[in-house]
């Protein structure tokens, strides 16, 4: 990063300054800064860090630590202060001496302290998310692959994931050609030996698939492999996406949001998704500051 010390009326006792982002680099311009501001008898020092997705943090907290009031300028508000004097330059230096400009005009905003707990579950519902989205695609790319290598077997199934025979008669055998000649009995007794409860008409209406399969793709055997592989990578998340539903529930439950659950339609993830965006729930004074915040 760069910083520079400037006072209210934007005379630079600091010149712009490369930090590395590391301990050492971190405390010698804290020192720096306060050695600067005991010479210039400068009392009320101001930290304005421009955000930067997560990339700002170390900066904020290195000096946040070393007892200055840090606060950030939104790169929105940079851009506004950057505009009018340098219109199509974008430099370090120019952006410090617009976030000076947005500090010194009221800018450099002041954010909520960060609970442990409600950190922890914002992360958990993110990743949550992020494992659902993947999981959605990944049974995208699965139900292409196997409707290349066995055309319509998906259909006999009204819910694919939630059956377990499905998957498993399409990796054992892997092809209409296998499955007539194996025959309904070879199919359940298959299922038996896997311990994996069906109903005979499920099998049934395999059999029927099979008789009147169509030609699969030249590479079917490879396309199946593609399949099964992506979906062990699905099972996986499916795991893991419960696990952090566990999880979730278990921290939901010791806030006050739990009483979200009260209303018919608001299961764990959804009350869980709600807390971790909108954070503590003493930070609104009333529903009014919830719903502003909301947009509505």
């Amino acid at each position: 990063s760069k910083w520079m010390l400037a006072d209210f009326y934007g005379d630079v006792f600091v010149p712009p300054t490369f930090v590395a982002h590391n301990r050492v680099e971190f405390e010698a311009a804290v020192g720096q800064l306060k050695k600067a501001a005991r010479q210039r008898r400068i009392d009320d020092v101001l930290v304005a860090v421009e955000r930067t997705g997560r990339y700002h943090h170390p900066v904020q907290r290195a000096f946040a630590g070393g007892g200055f009031d840090v606060r950030t300028v939104h790169p929105f508000v940079t851009k506004q202060f950057r505009l009018p004097a340098s219109p199509g330059v974008k430099t370090d230096d120019v952006d410090l001496a617009a976030i000076h400009l947005g500090a010194v005009n009221g800018f450099a905003l002041v954010e909520a302290s960060l609970d442990e707990s409600w950190r922890e579950l914002q992360l958990l519902t993110r990743h949550r998310r992020d494992l659902v989205r993947k999981a959605s695609l990944l049974c995208c790319q699965i139900k292409e692959h196997l409707h290349e290598a066995m055309p319509g077997y998906a259909a006999c199934f009204p819910r694919l994931w939630n059956n377990p025979a499905a998957l498993h008669l399409a990796w054992r055998f892997g092809s209409a050609d296998a499955i007539r000649g194996a025959g309904v009995a070879t199919m359940s007794a298959q299922l038996r030996k896997a311990r994996i409860r069906f109903q005979e008409r499920t099998v049934q209406r395999v059999m029927e698939w099979a008789q009147d399969a169509p030609p699969c793709d030249v590479a079917a055997a490879a396309q199946r492999r593609v399949a099964e592989a992506l979906n062990s990578d699905r099972e996986q998340k499916e795991v893991q996406i419960q696990a952090l539903e566990r999880e979730i529930a278990a921290k939901l439950a010791r806030t006050p949001y739990v009483l979200l659950m009260s209303i018919p339609g608001i299961n764990v993830v959804s009350a869980g998704e709600f807390e971790a965006e909108m954070g503590p729930i003493c930070n609104y004074a009333n529903s009014r500051c919830i719903t502003g915040r909301a947009g509505l």
